[in-house]
């Protein structure tokens, strides 16, 4: 299971999967209709990976901007 937040570029717009409760993982991405965090369902964290780009923090906060900041805060 994920330890840390891992970054992604998905669909053109910003995706992330974050660990949650203990042996869980989150994903999220960022609704271009609603600009919310949204809960991805299971074959999207896939998608992540097949149709997405793992990116750094850094790289990810380039592209999108810093979480919190630039980008709603995570729900």
């Amino acid at each position: 299971m994920a330890k840390k937040m891992k970054y992604f570029e998905w669909n053109k717009g910003p995706a992330i999967i974050r660990p949650s409760d203990p042996g869980f993982v989150e994903g999220l991405y960022l609704s271009p209709k609603t600009n919310k965090w949204t809960p991805a369902n299971v074959l999207q964290y896939g998608d992540f990976y097949d149709n997405g780009d793992l990116i750094s923090k850094d790289e990810f906060e380039e592209r999108f901007g810093v979480i919190g900041q630039d980008l709603p805060k995570l729900i």
